[in-house]
Parts: C-alpha cells; sequence; structure tokens
C-alpha cells in the first residue's frame, strides 16, 4: 500500500510525501500499536483473532491498490467499520512517527502516564477528559500522537490538533495524525509545531520499554517456540517460528469451549508466522532502552515483502 502523506514539518511547511506500507509492516503496527501492556505469548490468540477477524477489511487485492476492503454487504456492520477504521488509522500513525520522525518506541500515552503516577481524570466540568492515543521517543524528543481513522474527509484538523495537546505529560511536539479515505485510496494529514522547552525524560522510557521488551523476552522459550539465530542488515536477531505442535501446549486445555488445534494447526501452517526479536532483547528486557539507543531502520527490499522489522527491531516474517 501506498501512502499519499501531507507532512506539516515544526515550520508550518507543508510537503507531500510517499511511503509504503506492507502487509506484513500493516501486521506489526495493527497488532502493537496504543497496547496498555506488553505483548506477550498468553496474548497470541487475541491478535491471531483480531486478523481473522477484521480480514474482510485487509484484502491483499485492495491493499495492493493503496486502500482497505470492505465486507460484503450481508456482513456489513457499521460500528464494527468505525472500529477498524479506528485501529487503522492509529497502526498508520504509529508507522508514519517512524518513518517521518524516526521515533524507535510508542507506547498507550494513558499507559505512560500510569507509570509515570500521572492524575487520570475520566471527566473534568461534567464533560469526558480526551487524551492523544500515543506517545512516542526519538533520539531528542518525546511527542504525543492523536491519531485518527475516518471512511470519508478527514474533519476538523483544528480539532484534532487540540486534542493531540491535551495529555497529561509534557511532551516536545504533538502530532495529529489523521487517515481518511480509507476505503477508496488511503491519504493522510500528518501535521506537528514544536516546543523546544522540555527535558528529555529517559527515565520514563527506560521504565516502559523494560515492560515492552520483559513480554516480548518470553518468546525465547524453546518448549512452545522454535528459535534460530539470524543476521540482518549486520545486526542478529532472533527468529521465533510460531510450531502449530509446540503453539498447542501454550494453550492446551485453556479454553473449555474452544479445540483450537485444528484452525491454530493450518494458518500457522501456511502462513509459517514468524517474530522477530533482537539479539539484546533480554537486556533491553532489564534494563530498558534510552534515547542513545540508535533506531534499526529497516532497509526492505522488493523482492522480500513478506518480512518487517520496525525500529524497535521488532519485527514479523510472513509467507504472502
Amino acid at each position: 500500500m501506498n501512502l499519499t502523506v501531507e507532512y506539516k514539518d515544526t515550520r508550518g511547511t507543508i510537503t507531500c510525501q510517499r511511503h509504503h506500507l506492507t502487509r506484513p509492516a500493516f501486521a506489526k503496527h495493527l497488532a502493537i500499536a496504543g497496547q496498555g501492556y506488553s505483548p506477550k505469548p498468553k496474548k497470541l490468540i487475541r491478535t491471531i483473532a483480531m486478523f481473522f477477524h477484521y480480514c474482510n477489511y485487509i484484502q491483499p487485492q485492495a491493499f495492493n491498490n493503496d486502500r482497505f476492503s470492505e465486507p460484503p454487504v450481508e456482513l456489513s456492520d457499521p460500528t464494527e467499520k468505525g472500529h477498524f477504521s479506528n485501529l487503522a488509522g492509529k497502526a498508520i500513525a504509529d508507522f508514519l512517527s517512524k518513518r517521518i520522525n524516526k521515533s524507535i518506541y510508542t507506547v498507550n500515552h494513558e499507559a505512560a502516564m500510569r507509570m509515570n503516577n500521572s492524575p487520570i481524570p475520566l471527566f473534568v466540568n461534567g464533560r469526558q477528559v480526551k487524551r492523544p492515543d500515543l506517545l512516542a521517543f526519538t533520539k531528542n524528543s518525546i511527542f504525543a500522537i492523536e491519531a485518527k481513522g475516518f471512511s470519508g474527509s478527514y474533519g476538523d484538523m483544528n480539532n484534532h490538533k487540540k486534542q493531540s495537546q491535551t495529555g497529561g505529560i509534557r511532551v516536545n511536539f504533538t502530532i495529529a495524525s489523521v487517515s481518511y479515505d480509507l476505503y477508496n485510496q488511503v491519504k493522510c494529514k500528518y501535521h506537528d509545531p514544536f516546543n523546544d522547552n522540555v527535558s528529555y525524560d529517559n527515565e520514563l522510557l527506560r521504565r516502559l520499554t523494560k515492560e515492552y521488551y520483559s513480554g516480548l523476552s518470553e518468546f525465547l522459550n524453546e518448549k512452545y517456540f522454535n528459535i534460530r539465530e539470524i543476521q540482518i542488515q549486520g545486526e542478529k536477531f532472533y527468529e521465533i517460528e510460531l510450531s502449530s505442535r509446540k503453539f498447542d501446549r501454550l494453550f492446551h486445555n485453556k479454553s473449555p469451549f474452544i479445540n483450537l488445534s485444528f484452525w491454530i494447526f493450518e494458518f500457522l501452517e501456511y502462513y509459517r508466522l514468524r517474530i522477530i526479536l533482537p539479539s539484546v532483547v533480554r537486556y533491553y528486557a532489564e534494563n530498558g532502552i534510552t534515547n542513545e539507543t540508535k533506531p534499526f531502520i529497516f532497509e526492505s527490499k522488493e523482492q522480500d515483502q513478506n518480512t518487517y522489522i520496525d525500529n524497535d527491531r521488532i519485527g514479523l516474517r510472513i509467507r504472502l
């Protein structure tokens, strides 16, 4: 999918950019963006089920023609479509924060507020409090992102921008990332002014990423996963293959209503889903990362569209 992005930089200059979003990249950002908890093996059923649930919206023919698909009329549900549009907008915002701002890590904004012991009021003077969706960290700045996804027009950018500025954590700037016309030709407005009067909070980044990589490090368990070491662009990684036989051990007898074996076997054997983790994931789990940690810039090749690694060194590989 090619994203057409109207980018407004810190000086107010507007330029048009094009960013290529592969299906594995969309899958990674859709699954993780904005989660208020660290990804863990026990969450896999939820993640895989989410992709089955929304499969009608990410059909290859539409995706490869720069749009999302829609369910057949008999399966159409406006509420579900709105929910997917919102999730897609959040995934695209997360992706663009990595491509445009070179952020190394993003997290659910309220999760960061809890980690920072900030008050999280639900209502003020009888009105519901709205907050940005994401908090992102680069080498030199921390910024908040309000992410929207619409089937039609982009709405009022001033209102979206105001919501991006309502968070409980001091940031250098805020982003209003609004993806729209999702089911015809995906476009995005990505706007951001800057504030240099905010000190960088490395301690918050360290504590948040300790939790993030700690959950991911649980995948390094040969009882449940096939693990091998690989090298990509000169760096060492672990490739974690989700074996159907071992996967059954992880969830054996966990549900009294569903026999997972058959559909999990079919899914995993066909797609050969693999998670990519940095070789230093255990170190990150113990110590977190700081703004001195360099983001990993994945150089995707045209013939290798089945692999994606994000700036945070977490990736997916899947047979397409």
